[in-house]
């Protein structure tokens, strides 16, 4: 339920709209610990549910590392996870070839599974790179490019020139309920006096990517949400994105900037990252942040990193929940750098010997991320539209003990709200029911209208299913 879905008609009442904070598991699930990652294994990256396994391609900073970027692209399987493998892929020499990099050779490397494309383009990939970086691609130039693959593990890329220029964070997912493919890439733009990283949106239409359109910059309300945490200005590192029905969810890499600013460069490029939530009701509208920007993640919420939060792309399903991995920093944004943004080695070398940041993950039930909570009671009038055959309206809903959810179809007695089943306790997926039963009729030429009365409950989702 985003406040603005276009189905939602009427609230009244005391009826207020929320987001929903994820559980963190307490402890990394992938660490820093071979000669190829021992720097760092940072979720600039993917996990996806591959036909029942977990895979996760993440960035790989070497033991090696000179303090620089890179384009290692470490991988990873799980049948829980939680526990995960790093086989032994033998495919990139570095260090030798016992290692389990592949040779996508992108920094911040997205990969999803494109299931209209052939076998060859299965899997696609996009990320970031530049001629003579560590474990890159033979490139002439820099900026973000795309790549395909047959299982995931042996990459081509699509043009050895860029898909699209500068760099150097992206993001890609897969949208079922959009047929389509999305990246949000970082650009700069100028606000309010200094440049800005902001969030731009292309689509992959068929076998081509689209250009970019601006999608999110930051505001004074970005300045002002940084300021009240201490901090000097703000931008947006990145943005992760999980498709949700129609419309998706963004996880927005909030990047809350210290001084001093680096000499020759107004942006900001010490502090902490934290991540924050927004979304977009259908393709090609507008993204909005959730109301007060407050922080889904923030960068102290774990016990094993304190500098800063970096999503993977997506969420993946795990049962019934949901789970979003993440890096965790042990120190800020360039904390090793110098105000004038040259690498003091003594702590890189700290850097080297602790390793940089690991990989953990935050929870939630399926579908909670937004809601609204009647409190203690209030009515939501919804519209969904014209129907031409049967169908059962499904919630996802939590009640306290005293609680209760009733739906009504104005003006249809038997779906009338003296003769709704009340709803109570905690369902993922409930159907609404009446006493003749859960099967709603088409109405003719005329939309369906339901009214949900929530009392001491918070709904967060609903969905129609046939019952044909």
């Amino acid at each position: 339920f985003f406040e603005s879905r276009l189905e939602i008609k009427k609230v009244e009442g005391k009826l207020y709209p929320f987001q929903a904070k994820p559980d963190i598991y307490p402890e990394p699930v992938v660490k820093p610990d071979s000669f190829s990652d021992g720097a760092g294994v940072s979720i600039y990256g993917s996990v996806l549910n591959d036909g029942g396994r977990y895979r996760m391609w993440y960035q790989a900073w070497p033991k090696d590392w000179a303090g620089g970027d890179v384009s290692l692209v470490g991988y990873a399987e799980s049948d829980d996870g939680i526990s995960w493998e790093k086989p032994n892929l033998g495919i990139v020499d570095y260090g030798g070839k016992n290692n389990n990099l592949c040779n996508l050779g992108f920094h911040s490397p997205s990969v999803f599974i494109d299931p209209d494309a052939p076998s060859t383009h299965r899997y696609r990939a996009a990320g970031y790179t530049r001629p003579n970086r560590v474990g890159s691609s033979e490139v002439t130039r820099e900026g973000y490019f795309t790549a395909h693959s047959t299982d995931g593990l042996h990459w081509e890329l699509d043009s050895k020139e860029p898909t699209w220029e500068a760099g150097d964070v992206i993001t890609t997912v897969y949208h079922p309920g959009q047929q389509r493919a999305i990246a949000a890439l970082k650009r700069y733009y100028r606000y309010g006096s200094i440049p800005r990283r902001s969030i731009c949106e292309a689509e992959l239409v068929g076998d081509k990517w689209s250009d970019i359109n601006c999608a999110l910059t930051p505001d004074e309300f970005d300045d002002v949400a940084a300021i009240s945490r201490g901090y000097a200005s703000g931008d947006y590192y990145g943005m992760g994105m999980m498709p949700a029905g129609t419309g998706t969810v963004g996880f927005v890499w909030q990047f809350r900037h210290t001084l001093p600013r680096t000499a020759d460069s107004e942006a900001g490029v010490f502090g902490a990252v934290d991540v924050s939530l927004a979304y977009q009701c259908g393709r090609g509208e507008r993204w909005l942040h959730s109301f007060g920007r407050k922080d889904f993640i923030s960068h102290d919420d774990t016990s094993w990193g304190s500098g800063g939060i970096y999503t993977a792309s997506c969420p993946v399903e795990i049962g019934d929940e949901q789970r979003l991995y993440f890096a965790s920093t042990l120190h800020t944004h360039g904390w090793y750098l110098s105000s004038e943004w040259k690498v003091l080695e003594n702590r890189k070398k700290e850097l080297l010997e602790s390793g940089m940041c690991s990989i953990g993950y935050a929870s939630w039930p399926k579908d909670r991320l937004f809601g609204f909570k009647a409190d203690p009671e209030g009515i939501m009038e919804l519209d969904l539209g014209k129907i031409d055959k049967p169908v059962e309206l499904i919630l996802n809903f939590k009640t306290e003990t005293n609680g209760r959810v009733r739906v009504e179809n104005p003006g249809r007695k038997e779906y009338s709200l003296e003769n709704s089943c009340p709803l109570n306790g905690n369902h993922l997926k409930a159907v609404a029911a009446w006493k003749t039963g859960s099967v709603i009729k088409p109405l003719g030429g005329d939309p369906l209208i339901v009214r949900m009365h929530v009392e001491c409950a918070e709904l967060y989702a609903f969905e129609l299913n046939s019952a044909v």
